[in-house]
């Protein structure tokens, strides 16, 4: 979804964990390196696009090694969580909103 601001993932490859799928994704698309137990589910997204339906889980990270850095020519931006309507999102994205900002 070009142009919009996501959260890090993508999809689960074939005999994948969706944690594994997200500790490979935010390898590759920016550079650190997460342990599962640093990974901790908070809630998931469901939403059927016009071609597809995702079901989508969103772990939070606290903790990884290495520097965030748009491997994949992405820009990266931290932002409080109640700005993050602020900024152009897929629409599976958007409520999820609201979960990170109860636990901000």
């Amino acid at each position: 979804m070009a142009g919009l601001w996501e959260f890090p993932g993508g999809k689960v490859e074939s005999g994948e964990r969706p944690e594994d799928s997200l500790i490979r994704e935010l390898h590759e698309e920016l550079g650190i390196s997460v342990k599962i137990e640093c990974l901790a589910p908070l809630t998931f997204a469901s939403h059927a696009y016009e071609d597809f339906h995702l079901l989508m889980p969103l772990f939070i990270c606290r903790r990884w090694s290495g520097t965030v850095t748009g491997r994949e020519g992405q820009a990266i931006k931290w932002v409080k969580a109640v700005r993050l309507r602020d900024y152009p999102m897929p629409a599976a994205d958007i409520p999820l909103i609201p979960h990170l900002i109860d636990i901000a």
